[in-house]
This record gives C-alpha cells, structure tokens and sequence, in this order.
C-alpha cells in the first residue's frame, strides 16, 4: 500500500459518520437528538407531549415494532441500521437516558408551566418532553435490532441474553405507553356519606366505578418531644437542633444548660378545677408535668406544658426571658382509613387502606395520602389516592423476564464450567 492510499484511510477515519461507526458517532447521534428534543419543545405551542390512550398507543406500540421488524428483515445490510444494533449505540442511548434521569433530579419536575430557558426546553417536565420521547425512540430501536439480530438463529447460550433485553425492551416500552392511561386521583372520604367521584391535579372531576364511605380515621402517634424555642426568633436554639427527646414520665434529660425532668405525663388530657385529669374528649391534647433546673445557677421552674390542639392553645414553661421549654406536637408512627366499599355489581365491603398497603376495588389501587393535619387525629375527612395502570402487569412481565435471564445465564455459565471440568478430567 502506497502513501498515498494510507494516507486516504486515515483520512476516511477521522471523518465523522464514515464507516465504521464507533463510540464518537454514538454520542454525536445523543447529542443530536438531545438538541433536537430540547428544539421541538421550544418550537411546539404546548409544553411536552401527551401520550395517547388505550387502543390508540397499543396501535402505536405495534406499529413500533413493526417498523423495527422491518428495518431488520430489509434494511439490516446497511451501515447505519447494523450499527443500531451494536454495543457503541446502545451504551450511547443508554447514557443519553442516565443523563437526563440525572437532570431530573438536579431540576423540579411536574411543573410544565416554569419559566426561563430550562423551563421552555422542557428541563421541568423531562418525563413529558420531547428530548425524553426521542430517547426512549433511540434505546428502544438498539435494543429491539440487538434482539433480533441474536434471536436468529435460537441458541441455547443466547436465551439469558435474550430475556435480559426483551425484559429491559418491555419494562421500557410498557411503561411509556401505558403513561396515557394512568390515573392518579384523589378522593376527600367523610363518616357517614358515600363518595363516587375523584379529582385530578388540576381539579377535574370524575365519577368512579365505586364508592367509599370512611367508618373512621385512625392514627398512631410518636410521644411528643421537649425542646427548648427562642421566644424572639421562634426558632429551636441551636443547642435543641440534636434529635429531641421522647417524652415519657419519670425521665430525666438535658436541654441546653438546663435538666429537665418529667413528673407527668398524659397523652390525652384536660384541665380540670385548677388540676390536669386524663381524658378521652374529642381534642384533649397530651400534657406533661415539667420541672427544669438550671446546671449554673441552680434557678428551678415547673409547670404543666403542652402542644394545644384543633380545641385548646398550647402551654408553655418559660425558663427565662428569652427562651422557653416547650411540647412538639407529636409525630404519626402510622395512619390509616377504615372504609366501607360500595361497588354497583358487589356487596359492600369493609377494608383497611394505609399508605403502603393498597387494597383494590374495581381495577383501582387505594393509598392512604393524606388528613385533616389541624384536626390531627380527629380528623373527620380521609384524603385518599386512587391509581389505576393496566399496563403495570406489562411492566412486571419485563421485570420478571429480566429476573429469569439472570437466573439463566448463571445457571448456564455453571453448566458450561462443569463440562470443562469434566473434559478437563
């Protein structure tokens, strides 16, 4: 070979997309198709994109698919479709998607509205945005052409690999599509009155295949804790910034430069004729009897504190003139709904809905999202979320044929070893 002939092949080398594509062109397609995402967002009147509904994305989805099928049957000789189906483009698309997970993060979401460049190029709603869409388009052509290409013809050793990539193609894809049809509403359930409608985000109203009627509302409450505030700045002294501690009777513990021990305590009190007595009213909040000493001068005080509630102020011990001891209000350890649903077709049924343990009705799954916090635990309304996703059974298909493909290529690579062993032998 001639100067002249090497001297064209380097040249044809550091060409960009001249054959053969690698990793450079890789992240050139990325960056492409990020700025392109981010342009269309600005130039289109709406921010983000609104994913079609049932049938209109299962069509869409099989269209997909169709066109990946027949760019592998027709067009797989050339360049650019083969390298679609190589490691470079994949762990480019790949990195595209971690990318913008990462921004999602670093910037608020949910918020399509936002002002300022971020906002118009659509850094506020990433899930909804464009650069997010052609990204997806990008992973999910790679990795459909890479199944295909190793899926003929069916080896043994290539169904891990397989499963493993048509479980992330599905996760990926089922999750994307079924976006147009998840619900997400809420729903305000009081005693004694049958609830059939929801409301979204935006306050739309809808009406629901079921009702619920709440029978009560029930939490479990932390004990409440000691701290000491700074009566002008209202604010906790930088000595009580430490985790506070639990109130609880005949403990001692340390403030500051103050020992405080706790004679009383009752979680749920009133007073009554100069004295306070243990109580179920509604509203009676817990009081606790206090007796603070100070470490440097011996100064004592004592009194009976607590955090008030919906019905009754707060009582607090000041200690000096500026900074006073004073009762959390305590913490919820668990809240939860007990609920009656009514359904047209069913009898009415009894079920308990927390906030991680969703009972569903009617294809919807119930989470426990919210109270009346100024009632506290007498509050007399339940705010609950209701979410309906058919397609997360898709979504748990992938998932699981992920799990399989790693199970199976650990046993094949076990079952590969121990056949050497035995040739070995």
């Amino acid at each position: 070979m001639d100067n002249k002939e090497i001297s064209q092949n380097q040249n044809s080398k550091s060409k960009l997309f001249h054959p053969p594509w690698k990793y450079r062109e890789g992240f050139t397609v990325a960056l492409i198709l990020m700025l392109a995402g981010f342009a269309i967002e600005v130039l289109t009147p709406q921010p983000g994109i609104s994913i079609p509904s049932f049938p209109f994305n299962m069509y869409a989805g099989m269209a997909f698919i169709t066109t990946i099928v027949f760019l592998h049957i027709f067009y797989r000789d050339i360049h650019m479709v083969r390298w679609l189906s190589t490691i470079p483009s994949a762990v480019s698309a790949i990195c595209l998607i971690v990318l913008l997970t990462i921004l999602m993060g670093v910037f608020e979401q949910e918020r399509p509205d936002a002002g300022g460049i971020h906002g118009a190029i659509g850094l506020t709603h990433l899930k909804n945005a464009w650069v997010f869409l052609l990204a997806q388009l990008y992973l999910l052509v790679s990795l459909g052409l890479v199944i295909l290409r190793r899926a003929v013809p069916l080896r043994k050793k290539n169904i891990g690999f397989l499963l493993n990539h048509l479980g992330l193609w599905i996760v990926i894809a089922g999750a994307s599509l079924g976006t147009g049809d998840l619900h997400r509403l809420r729903m305000d359930i009081y005693e004694d009155e049958p609830v059939w409608y929801a409301y979204d985000s935006e306050s739309r109203f809808y009406e629901m295949p079921f009702a619920l009627e709440l029978i009560n509302f029930d939490i479990e409450e932390y004990p409440p804790q000691l701290a000491i505030v700074d009566s002008h700045t209202g604010r906790l002294t930088d000595d009580s910034q430490r985790p506070l501690p639990y109130i609880e009777a005949g403990k001692t513990t340390q403030l500051m430069e103050w020992t405080i021990h706790i004679d009383e305590f009752y979680p749920m009190a009133l007073p009554d004729n100069g004295k306070v007595a243990y109580s179920e009213e509604t509203g009676a909040p817990p009081y606790a009897r206090v007796r603070a000493a100070n470490n440097s001068t011996g100064e004592t005080h004592e009194g009976w504190i607590t955090c008030g509630s919906f019905m009754h102020d707060t009582r607090l011990l000041w200690l000096d003139g500026r900074n006073v001891l004073v009762m959390t209000l305590p913490e919820p350890r668990r809240y939860l709904s007990n609920v009656i649903a009514i359904t047209p077709d069913d009898e009415p049924r009894e079920m308990v809905i927390e906030v991680n343990k969703p009972p569903k009705v009617a294809g919807w799954r119930l989470y426990q999202l919210s109270y009346n916090q100024a009632m506290g635990k007498w509050s007399d309304v339940s705010v609950i979320e209701a979410v309906r996703d058919p397609w997360l059974p898709v979504v748990y298909t992938g998932i699981i044929m992920l799990f399989a493909g790693a199970v199976y290529i650990f046993w094949i690579g076990k079952e590969i070893k121990d056949e050497e062993q035995v040739t070995q032998l």
